[in-house]
């Protein structure tokens, strides 16, 4: 049979035919290149306020200035940060459902086998964003057991095995593992006291009546700086923060290796097409590698410190690996 537009029913018959085929074929491709095609949610799994909370409306700014769609944070409390993590592990994989989390997520993965979402089975990496450390504080007047150095500390600890007790901002918490990590490496043993928060932690060490040390974010020390209430003895990343360039590691201080750091992270559902992760990661990392927003994190105690979506995906590996050694050294149960 001849093909030819004299034929007027085979010339829209092979037509039909030809869209029919390109339909089928194209569409990933379309949809990847026309992204975002709606409104994009960056589910902030924390109640709001705090840098996560700040770290999302950056984003959103930039991401609906770049691409030409409404980008709104939003905050899905709970279970450590895991009710929010479980919502865009179960979303679409197509890019409009965004998680900004913190290292929470890590702990978890390490710590709770049965949580309803996995973290590497269910959650595509797109860039870490920044990290930063925790500090060692100690109460300036302690009723029992002043320490005002981290030597101090170590003395006063070995000579009261049990005796100190130990703030966090919960159990699980990266504070908390901290000071297991310490305790470990140190041949310590305190007594954890977990707290709802830091704010309520804080106030304990500053009240000098309990607790005698407390692993603090650089948040929540800094208003504490000049009021001679607190000892800031140490860091707990493997560099010196920005902001407390006099205060030592606890690495430099005897135990090389130590490293432990707060920091923040942004995921897709797992199986979001590539092109999508690579034109978020992009579009994120020019935008937190310019000069002004890493002086803006300095100043919030952070260290910009973007990376491709396989960096971050090691980097994770890192991060529940470590923190799985620690809960099975100090035989933890964290629920």
């Amino acid at each position: 049979m001849k093909f030819s537009p004299r034929n007027p029913k085979l010339y829209r018959l092979m037509l039909f035919f030809i869209c029919l085929v390109l339909t089928v074929l194209m569409p990933s491709s379309y949809a990847q290149n026309a992204y975002p095609t709606k409104p994009i949610k960056i589910i902030v799994p924390f109640t709001p306020g705090g840098v996560t909370d700040l770290l999302a409306r950056d984003i959103g700014q930039r991401l609906s200035t770049r691409l030409g769609q409404t980008v709104l944070a939003e905050n899905k409390a709970g279970a450590n940060g895991n009710i929010g993590a479980e919502m865009v592990a179960k979303s679409k994989a197509d890019g409009h459902t965004l998680l900004l989390t913190a290292a929470n997520i890590a702990i978890s993965a390490a710590s709770q086998k049965k949580l309803s979402y996995k973290l590497f089975d269910d959650l595509s990496p797109i860039t870490l964003l920044a990290k930063g450390p925790y500090i060692l504080v100690t109460p300036s007047r302690h009723v029992n057991h002043p320490s005002s150095s981290f030597q101090d500390l170590l003395q006063v600890a070995k000579s009261n095995p049990g005796k100190l007790s130990m703030a966090s901002s919960g159990t699980g918490s990266a504070g908390h593992l901290s000071g297991e990590l310490l305790q470990i490496a140190a041949n310590l043993k305190f007594t954890h006291i977990p707290y709802k928060g830091q704010t309520e932690a804080m106030g304990d060490i500053l009240g000098g009546q309990s607790s005698a040390l407390f692993f603090a974010t650089v948040a929540v020390v800094t208003p504490h700086l000049t009021d001679g209430r607190i000892n800031i003895l140490a860091v707990t990343t493997k560099t010196r923060s920005p902001l407390l360039a006099q205060t030592p590691t606890i690495s430099e201080l005897g135990f090389p290796g130590f490293d432990v750091s707060t920091w923040h992270g942004l995921f897709a559902p797992k199986n979001t097409p590539k092109d999508i992760v690579e034109k978020l990661n992009n579009e994120i990392v020019l935008f937190f590698n310019s000069l002004d927003i890493q002086k803006k994190y300095t100043a919030q105690g952070l260290q910009i410190s973007t990376s491709r979506p396989e960096e971050f995906n090691e980097f994770l590996r890192t991060e529940v690996s470590q923190y799985e050694k620690v809960i099975k050294a100090a035989n933890l149960t964290i629920e």
